[in-house]
């Protein structure tokens, strides 16, 4: 008997925002999350605070991952792309023309 692998999805998690939460217990909820889409969640991307307004670094990081990998889904915590200095709309183009990815996002 085979089982079938998942598609990949990767996570991102800004740090800062986490307000005293368990960086593994968001985690742990991404990884539920993808589950219940139908994918297995690889690397969880963690964001430092965000400085001078420029493209976060792990972002592009897990810009050129989900390139790599040919992963097309990206999970985080809700508001986690929101609340950067580059503008939501932005990082959620970046994912798409760069990646093919969209972006699910879910409460914690």
């Amino acid at each position: 008997m085979t089982t079938a692998l998942l598609p990949l999805a990767y996570g991102y998690i800004r740090d800062d925002l986490l307000d005293g939460r368990s960086p593994g217990t968001s985690e742990d909820k991404l990884r539920d999350t993808a589950r219940s889409l139908g994918y297995e969640l690889g690397t969880v991307f963690h964001e430092p605070e965000p400085q001078n307004a420029t493209l976060p670094p792990a972002f592009a990081d897990l810009v050129q991952e989900c390139r790599r990998a040919a992963a097309h889904t990206v999970i985080t915590v809700q508001g986690h792309m929101s609340h950067m200095p580059v503008c939501r709309m932005v990082l959620l183009s970046i994912l798409d023309v760069r990646a093919d990815a969209t972006v699910h996002e879910v409460s914690v």
